[in-house]
């Protein structure tokens, strides 16, 4: 897992934007109706819309992938607005 705080969060908020436009790829005419939902329930519902073998993936790889990324806490947590501020990376 990333345990840099700042990255893990900058982690999960490109792919919880990846998944989204993803999902509204899959559904037309829904731009913005997923806001509001968990990096985890936007997985579930793209692994349901989508889920021919092979064509995203593995559900429990990808789960596994997305919880050594970013932790249970983010994998599960209300999306919150994003902040006007980008988060830096201090290398």
């Amino acid at each position: 897992m990333i345990t840099e705080n700042a990255l893990r969060q900058n982690v999960y908020e490109q792919i919880l934007k990846a998944a989204n436009r993803r999902l509204e790829q899959t559904i037309p005419g829904s731009e913005g109706a997923f806001a509001h939902l968990s990096l985890g329930a936007l997985l579930n519902l793209l692994f349901l819309m989508r889920g021919e073998w092979g064509s995203i993936g593995d559900f429990v790889t990808t789960q596994k992938a997305l919880r050594a990324s970013v932790g249970d806490d983010l994998l599960w947590a209300e999306p919150k607005k994003s902040s006007a501020t980008p988060v830096e990376l201090v290398q």
